[in-house]
């Protein structure tokens, strides 16, 4: 089963990761400005089952999350800003 993530992200605010589901788009973690980068925290709530990895991601940019984010089963897409 493929996990759908969208990533709503700015560089200077940070932002958040949504995950689709029966009941619609539902956040699974926020995307905060830490030193020179981003790091991401997870929501607790039974959407962010399975997505236990996102706790503490970080990268320099929004790009760089998004790559760290996506695996073989989790698709993610970044709306344009």
């Amino acid at each position: 089963m493929t996990v759908a993530l969208r990533l709503q992200c700015d560089p200077l605010l940070g932002g958040r990761v949504d995950r689709e589901t029966t009941a619609g788009m539902v956040a699974v973690a926020t995307v905060v400005r830490d030193g020179g980068g981003l790091l991401m925290h997870l929501r607790p709530g039974p959407a962010s089952a399975g997505l236990e990895y996102l706790e503490g991601l970080r990268a320099e940019d929004c790009e760089g999350l998004q790559v760290l984010i996506g695996r073989g089963d989790v698709t993610v897409t970044m709306p344009n800003a």
